[in-house]
């Protein structure tokens, strides 16, 4: 009996074995099917690379003043203070040290009438400015100069010696804001007193040297204020000296300083983050496609492979908003592969 249903369960095995031998052999193969590509159509529209910067706002880049008169500090501006020509910038021995515009400073005492050179225009420019009228050429230190200095130094009730040393006049470019003040009473009245700015406000930017190409004296660029808002402003300098400096991830990066006016209001706002917009390049009615269409070949260049599965050779453009300039080749409506 045991060997008769030991047998029965064998038969049972092998004929569901082959049952299931011949439904595997005869179950029809299923092979999946590669997705269509997808493609897009080559456009013909206009492209503009539009670049954002970090900045500050501020007061325009510090000038440092070094005092040249020997004596004791016994009076110093206070910081956010705007000194105007012939202003005191300090005293030293209780004697204003004054401040005149120019460019070029004072290196020798003008006591003697026919001295000639830059440094007697600088006074003779701003002696005239503050009402003083002089004679004689625009760079010679004459009799009539001589008398104007005593008259401005009366009226300024000071010794009227008809004078200047180097150490009387700070020259500057022009009226400036005291930035911070270096210096103390009852110092020194030599060597480095402050640091003072323009008087308007400005925009500081440290760009990369990589792309500091885009910055060129007079552009027009958009300033985005902490809050959002806009306003206009110019490149007034770009530097031709590169700084190192860290960028975010600490690595030593060259840097050029530019410096920005502001066209516009800004506001309450003195200082600050802000953002500088500008158009470096723009291209109109130029052929295009995104970017993600490019196929980089192995013997240089790049390519678009095109719906019919071929690859044709283009030349790339402007690369702005997603979207690259490409011809060589291709016609607007064109389908071609692109990645996403």
């Amino acid at each position: 009996m045991r060997r008769w249903i030991i047998a029965g369960v064998v038969a049972l095995v092998v004929v569901s074995g082959v049952l299931a031998l011949t439904w595997t052999r005869r179950a029809p193969a299923q092979t999946a099917q590669p997705p269509a590509p997808r493609t897009v159509a080559v456009v013909k529209t206009d492209l503009t690379d539009v670049r954002e910067f970090k900045a500050t706002l501020g007061f325009g880049a510090p000038q440092e003043v070094t005092g040249r008169r020997p004596g004791t500090l016994t009076w110093l501006p206070a910081p956010g203070a705007t000194v105007d020509r012939g202003a005191a910038m300090y005293k030293v021995d209780n004697r204003p040290v004054w401040l005149f515009f120019g460019e070029t400073p004072l290196w020798r005492k003008l006591d003697k009438v026919g001295i000639k050179g830059p440094d007697v225009k600088i006074v003779k420019d701003n002696l005239a400015a503050l009402g003083y009228k002089l004679g004689g050429a625009a760079d010679e230190l004459t009799q009539a100069t001589i008398d104007a200095v005593k008259r401005w130094q009366k009226a300024e009730k000071v010794e009227e010696s008809g004078v200047l040393d180097p150490g009387d006049v700070v020259v500057l470019s022009g009226k400036v804001r005291v930035e911070s003040v270096a210096a103390k009473l009852s110092g020194s009245g030599e060597g480095p007193l402050m640091s003072v700015t323009a008087t308007g406000k400005a925009v500081d930017a440290s760009i990369d040297a990589r792309q500091a190409e885009v910055f060129t004296k007079d552009l027009k660029v958009t300033v985005v204020l902490p809050n959002g808002t806009e306003t206009a402003g110019t490149v007034r300098s770009v530097s031709t000296e590169a700084k190192s400096e860290k960028n975010g991830n600490g690595e030593e990066t060259a840097v050029i300083a530019v410096d920005i006016g502001l066209d516009g209001e800004v506001g309450e706002f003195d200082s600050g983050p802000v953002r500088i917009r500008l158009t470096s390049t723009a291209r109109t009615g130029v052929l295009a496609v995104p970017v993600t269409a490019l196929l980089a070949l192995r013997e240089g260049g790049y390519a678009v492979q095109t719906k019919e599965g071929g690859l044709l050779a283009v030349k790339t453009g402007l690369f702005a908003g997603g979207l690259v300039e490409i011809s060589g080749g291709v016609s607007e409506g064109m389908q071609v592969v692109t990645t996403s």
